[in-house]
């Protein structure tokens, strides 16, 4: 029965939240490198836009000419290099490419193209050392095949090279989230993995050992997890937010139940949860599916207060400071996939002001310096003065111009 719930919550919120699976781009939040920003813009190109000027920079992107589809995740950063996914589809055949690109140049350090797979790639890629971790749903040309997979590649130049590959029983939309040389992946099937991605041989006959522990809720997962201090944090499509302990978890732990003697907890917030929970001062803020945002004790779970905006909230809000009077207070901006970014208070969730987009942002804002930018779901890249919301500028991600 938990399972048929899951097949259910997942058909309409992948229909609300992913335009029924169409792969939609403008879903990627920008990262700041050397004082330029890097983002998967909504045809899925990866583009490079400098602050300072206010110009997208035409002579970087990855690839040169059409997109890949849609870049839903955050480009990652290592060293020289950058690294990302993006996919479309064709009715039920989906492209993926999993791509490695020179921040000198833009060029792919793999070759012509990354590593091609007929899959979606939706959520957030990790990296733990020298390793490349990727999330899955199923390949299109394994008849036979799992519903999804934990890939690791490899992310040194040369060609694509995979270094191992572990099958889970179900999408992969989490994305993956790592804490030392432990990555986490969740699956719509309602399953959480704890897997060893370190490099050791005492797996290379069998990658399946590396999974640690499995822990299954009672719905689908299908947004990020978040990592904080020995415990993860995540949300499902059934209104259950949980804390697990990882520190305490084992194989032979019991993969349901949650262990309040060792200070896990779930608590139901009455509505579906995609965005990854933030954390800060003993604080979980979780937002959901219906506008609504959650301040949890991060010790019991217990809710503090709760507040809403308008529209769904499928990428997680930004904590910043915010300018009031003489003094600064902390905020959380919070994007809204009907219009706008609204700002509420930490303390009470009190509305303290608005950015105003015009435009649905289903991506997580970026503060850098005194500017708040959003990544709009037209594909516009918006940038306000954090202490007055005021707008500063608009480019378009895919041609550079100047936009309202």
């Amino acid at each position: 029965m938990p399972v048929l719930f899951a097949i259910i919550f997942v058909i309409f919120a992948s229909a609300a939240c992913m335009n029924d699976l169409t792969p939609q781009g403008g879903w990627s939040a920008p990262v700041v490198q050397d004082d330029m920003l890097l983002v998967g813009n909504r045809d899925g190109n990866l583009v490079r836009f400098d602050p300072s000027t206010g110009n997208l920079d035409l002579d970087w992107r990855y690839p040169r000419e059409d997109g890949l589809g849609a870049i839903y995740g955050s480009p990652v950063i290592v060293g020289d290099n950058v690294y990302d996914a993006g996919y479309t589809c064709r009715g039920d055949n989906c492209d993926g490419e999993i791509f490695a690109v020179s921040l000198a140049d833009g060029f792919s350090i793999w070759g012509p193209t990354g590593l091609e797979l007929n899959t979606k790639l939706v959520g957030q890629i990790a990296v733990i050392g020298t390793t490349l971790l990727v999330g899955t749903s199923a390949l299109g040309e394994e008849n036979d095949g799992a519903d999804g997979y934990l890939y690791a590649l490899y992310t040194a130049p040369g060609s694509p090279r995979v270094k191992w590959r572990i099958a889970l029983d179900g999408n992969a939309w989490s994305g993956v989230a790592v804490e030392g040389s432990t990555a986490y992946v969740a699956t719509l099937a309602g399953t959480v993995y704890a897997i060893n991605a370190a490099d050791d041989e005492r797996f290379d006959s069998d990658p399946s050992s590396r999974i640690q522990w499995t822990f299954a809720a009672d719905s689908a997962v299908a947004g990020p997890i978040q990592v904080e201090s020995g415990n993860i944090f995540f949300g499902d499509l059934g209104s259950n937010v949980y804390k697990l302990n990882t520190t305490s978890r084992s194989a032979s732990s019991s993969d349901s139940d949650v262990n309040t003697g060792n200070g896990e907890w779930k608590t139901d917030v009455g509505t579906w949860v995609w965005a990854k929970p933030l954390i800060e001062n003993g604080v979980v803020f979780v937002s959901g599916l219906d506008g609504s945002i959650h301040a949890l004790d991060e010790i019991t779970g217990s809710e503090r207060w709760s507040t809403s905006i308008e529209g769904q909230i499928v990428s997680a809000p930004t904590l910043f400071n915010r300018k009031r009077g003489d003094t600064r207070e902390r905020a959380l901006a919070v994007p809204s996939s009907e219009k706008n970014v609204w700002v509420v208070s930490v303390i009470d969730g009190q509305p303290l002001g608005v950015f105003l987009t015009d435009e649905p942002v289903k991506s997580t804002p970026l503060i850098y310096g005194d500017k708040l930018y959003a990544h709009a779901l037209n594909g516009d890249l918006k940038w306000f003065t954090v202490d007055d919301t005021n707008q500063r500028g608009c480019v378009d991600l895919k041609d550079g111009g100047l936009c309202d």
